[in-house]
């Protein structure tokens, strides 16, 4: 669980489904009325890499191809029961085209994904963004953006954080950690 950057085409726009929260949860990450609407959560792959990642596990399992650590009650274990049931195709993102994505978009991954930054064209610019902003979360608890240092870490390295952090008593934001 943590904030990832994920890569996006320009100008993408992140799909919506009817909001499944209660209307005393605070609403949407980004502060803002969408209609009843909320990000809907997504996977960083499409359905079909999913798809046949499952079948492919499920045809190794058939073939009595099973991990040393399962032991012999495998033997009566369907796949699905050790696996879990094929994916939902409306939990994965769009199937883009090679070299689609190019633009860079921070997503929290406490569920399968969904934006807490707007899309931008570069690296730089998300930079200044969180700087100026932070992420939709840090805008909603009134925190405002985080250190240079800090989001030129997250979004210049790896590009991954934890959600956050605890220290001394105080919760810190991921992104806030990562220039240390």
């Amino acid at each position: 669980m943590g904030r990832e950057i994920r890569r996006v085409p320009p100008n993408w726009e992140h799909p919506r489904e009817q909001c499944r929260h209660s209307p005393w949860a605070g609403g949407c990450a980004d502060g803002k009325s969408h209609g009843g609407k909320c990000l809907k959560p997504l996977y960083d792959r499409s359905f079909s890499e999913a798809a046949a990642e499952w079948k492919e596990g499920f045809l190794s399992w058939e073939r009595g191809e099973r991990p040393e650590y399962c032991g012999d009650e495998s033997k009566e274990t369907e796949f699905w029961e050790y696996e879990g049931q094929p994916p939902e195709r409306d939990s994965y993102r769009p199937e883009w085209k090679e070299g689609e994505a190019t633009w860079f978009q921070v997503y929290e991954t406490v569920s399968e994904g969904t934006p807490v930054s707007p899309a931008f064209a570069t690296r730089e610019e998300l930079v200044e963004y969180l700087v100026k902003n932070g992420d939709f979360w840090a805008q909603k608890r009134g925190e405002g953006g985080c250190s240079r240092k800090s989001a030129e870490a997250f979004v210049m390295g790896d590009g991954w954080v934890p959600s956050m952090v605890m220290e001394g008593g105080k919760i810190t934001s991921g992104i806030e950690i990562a220039g240390r």
